[in-house]
């Protein structure tokens, strides 16, 4: 049984450098207004030529993938939305965990567990590297677009096109570029203003953002223009200093443009202290969804569409 000694909440925007687990362990139930995160769900290096020094590795050593989905689960608070990014080899697994928290469950209990929504997708305005010439060129990154039990409305005057990109009054359609891996010395930013749409659409201004994969702090950062309250956890001490002083950057510029200031304090810096805990394995296995002889399969269109 999992039994946790009940402690107050962390102040809002805090960067917290750690181990998630001892992040969630900091977070009573039901208390996040939404969750937004890229995990470290493959390891993750760039090869392409560049004039630079490499940026550092990310490794997928750490992530527990059902214990990050049941804690998203635990501190979302009912009808609240979730954000996974993720890719197409990936996207299987996480999907099938998240179905599995409500399958042979009663309908008291399925209210309480994450529900799959959606997938979206963002089609970069360049190509990654790989097999040059036997395989088509990958374009695009996903996004799990999941809620807590019965989904709270979005945000939104008009339903939002499940595609990222942009259009301009002419109507030309553009797509969001991809960050540089030396802009933040992190290899897989995602772009602000794509963060800023799904906290538009999945929070109201004062709401608290989590983000316990924080990388280059990015969601931190879009929460902040947003006018969100939020908390991250990284467990890189590098990316935590660097996003902290971008995180200050950003405060003073937003009060120098007359922000809220109620709404811009930090940001706060703490060093999680590991939680006791059992020792276990971590598997390192490919994210493949367990085979399930009794669940019927599914077509592409109609695993992609959600509800």
């Amino acid at each position: 049984m999992d039994v946790r000694t009940p402690c107050p909440p962390p102040r809002p925007n805090t960067v917290f450098q750690g181990d998630c687990a001892d992040l969630f362990a900091l977070l009573p139930d039901n208390s996040v207004d939404l969750v937004l995160t890229d995990p470290p769900y493959k390891d993750y290096q760039s090869n392409r030529p560049v004039a630079h020094d490499k940026v550092t590795a990310i490794s997928a050593d750490t992530f527990d993938l059902a214990r990050f989905i049941r804690e998203s689960e635990r501190v979302l608070k009912p009808g609240c939305h979730f954000y996974c990014w993720c890719d197409h080899l990936s996207f299987p697994a996480i999907f099938e965990a998240i179905q599995e928290r409500t399958r042979d469950v009663k309908p008291r209990q399925a209210a309480q567990r994450l529900r799959y929504k959606n997938c979206l997708i963002w089609v970069k305005n360049n190509h990654g590297s790989g097999d040059l010439q036997g395989n088509y060129a990958p374009q695009h990154e996903l996004v799990i677009y999941a809620s807590k039990g019965r989904t709270r409305p979005l945000e939104s005057a008009k339903r939002p096109s499940n595609v990222f990109f942009e259009k301009d009054n002419q109507g030309r359609i553009s797509f969001y570029s991809k960050v540089s891996n030396y802009r933040f010395q992190h290899g897989t930013s995602k772009p602000l203003a794509i963060l800023q749409r799904m906290i538009q659409a999945s929070s109201k201004p004062g709401e608290l953002v989590l983000d316990p994969y924080g990388g280059s702090l990015s969601t931190a950062e879009a929460a902040q223009r947003e006018g969100r309250l939020y908390l991250v956890g990284e467990l890189d001490p590098g990316h935590c200093e660097r996003g902290v002083e971008r995180l200050r950057q950003v405060t003073e510029e937003l009060l120098a443009d007359g922000f809220d200031p109620r709404r811009l304090a930090g940001p706060h810096f703490q060093v999680l202290e590991p939680a006791p805990r059992p020792r276990t394995a971590v598997q390192r296995e490919p994210l493949d969804p367990p085979a399930r002889a009794a669940t019927p399969q599914r077509e592409l269109p109609d695993l992609l569409r959600g509800d």
